[in-house]
């Protein structure tokens, strides 16, 4: 994760939402996971992150191409404000 590049597109105060899939999610099919971790370093410098929670991506029923975990991909949602 890169929040500099991310940066570029707020300005002081503004804020993002992200979703991307969770490290606790099974698997390598999909996009890379990411940790809780690595999304705090990732915005530590910069930005107030105002909540990280777990959600679940919803899959089409009938995409049987990969195979994810029951209920959907374990992912993270993150609300971050930029600070400077």
């Amino acid at each position: 994760m890169n929040s500099k590049r991310i940066s570029v597109f707020a300005a002081g105060g503004g804020k993002i939402f992200l979703a991307c899939f969770s490290d606790e999610e099974p698997g390598t099919q999909g996009p890379r996971r990411v940790s809780q971790p690595e999304l705090r370093q990732a915005f530590s410098a910069g930005w107030m992150i105002e909540s990280i929670r777990p959600i679940r991506f919803e899959t089409r029923p009938d995409f049987k191409e990969m195979t994810f975990s029951e209920g959907g991909p374990k992912s993270w949602f993150l609300i971050a404000r930029k600070t400077a």
